[in-house]
């Protein structure tokens, strides 16, 4: 047989298939061929995964990346291939006013890239200078309908901001609203809680099998905790029920404390996202996704823990199919990532604080089949 690419010797690490071998990758077509041991397989090019991980594509399900067109955006390619990134998702920059110049920005990187659509029409501008207008009386179905119908698959969610700063006297009307658009479209709904005007469990509730609550360990206003300390039955009700958990941390989205908490009564999330932007992707409060992968380690989650929230979790809400496993005959989308050995401390908005004495460090990010990034220290052989 002859591949295009061949990662070899490499630690290759599914947990969507319970894989774990030092083995070889052979990718022909843009797709994974073969996997095994010492694969007697002529390459065209090969890399030497010696000593590291190789995993599926690093899914980022929630980003800023609207480069050019919002202050946060993000420059897709940048923020993604370096870190491992294979696929991206913008969490609502846009809305049906903006949202034709994402779209054609996204399909034109080298990063699988996919959006989700604001509610409000202007989408996400200045976040903390000028929140968006979520009020429902202004919301256009026909144009959510046809935003739908120009992105097709690449429009994954509607996307809505819950916050008190935002939805003011308005409370859960808005949400409630965005459920029944998102009905009519036949998509989901992916909402963010962090300062919420009601209990966790009250916006839980509202949610369908499917839709997705970001920033589940924040720390602002209502949490995922009840007074005790306890994640409350009601977020345990809405997960037996199907709602998706992202711990998208941000700059300010993540608390320390509750994520503790939640990681040692067994409550993970079901996806690990940055919510990056141009502003807070050097921010040591933010950080890029590896750096995030890493504060997990000590919080108690496994290595599979971790690479199933940017794998197979993630892949779900993505939603091209194959994504997120090391799979026979599924899209080649590769990640190598070492793992290695630091002295970080990592603190939060609230002055907690975490050591982590290993850091997952991207070595070749491979999309389509296709070499995108190398480190210098990655060898060809």
């Amino acid at each position: 047989m002859k591949a295009d690419l061949v990662v070899r010797n490499g630690r290759l690490f599914d947990p969507s298939q319970n894989l774990d071998m030092v083995g070889d990758v052979a990718i022909v077509n843009g797709k994974i061929e073969a996997i095994g041991p010492n694969l007697d397989v002529a390459a065209a090019m090969s890399i030497d995964a010696s000593g590291c991980l190789v995993t599926a594509g690093w899914i980022d399900i929630h980003a800023h990346i609207y480069e050019g067109s919002t202050p946060n955006g993000m420059p897709v390619d940048l923020g993604a291939l370096p870190m491992g990134i294979t696929a991206i998702v913008d969490a609502g920059s846009s809305g049906v006013a903006s949202y034709r110049n994402l779209l054609r920005q996204l399909r034109a990187n080298k990063t699988r890239g996919k959006l989700m659509l604001n509610v409000s029409a202007c989408g996400i501008i200045m976040p903390n200078q000028f929140p968006e207008p979520v009020d429902p009386k202004v919301w256009d179905q026909k144009l959510f309908e046809k935003a739908y119908a120009e992105c097709g698959e690449d429009m994954i969610a509607l996307k809505l901001r819950v916050s008190r700063g935002i939805v003011g006297a308005l409370g859960l009307e808005p949400l409630h609203k965005a459920i029944e658009a998102a009905e009519r479209l036949g998509t989901k709904l992916v909402v963010h809680v962090t300062d919420g005007p009601a209990p966790m469990r009250e916006i839980a509730a509202i949610l369908r099998p499917g839709d997705v609550f970001c920033h589940v360990f924040h720390g602002t206003g209502h949490t995922i905790l009840t007074p005790e300390g306890k994640v409350d039955p009601g977020i345990y009700e809405a997960r037996e029920r199907g709602v998706i958990f992202d711990a998208s941390s941000g700059r300010g989205n993540f608390s320390l404390r509750v994520a503790r908490a939640a990681i040692e009564q067994g409550f993970l999330p079901d996806s690990i996202s940055t919510d990056v932007t141009l502003q807070n992707w050097n921010h040591p409060l933010a950080g890029q996704l590896p750096t995030v992968m890493s504060r997990y380690l000590p919080l108690g989650m496994s290595l599979a823990d971790i690479i199933s929230c940017v794998t197979d979790g993630p892949a779900v809400q993505f939603g091209t199919e194959g994504l997120g496993t090391l799979a026979l005959n599924t899209p080649a989308d590769i990640t190598v990532a070492k793992m290695e050995q630091t002295s970080k401390r990592y603190v939060d908005k609230d002055g907690d604080s975490v050591d982590y004495s290993e850091l997952f460090i991207p070595k070749a990010t491979i999309v389509r089949g296709e070499l995108w990034y190398r480190a210098v220290d990655c060898a060809l052989l």
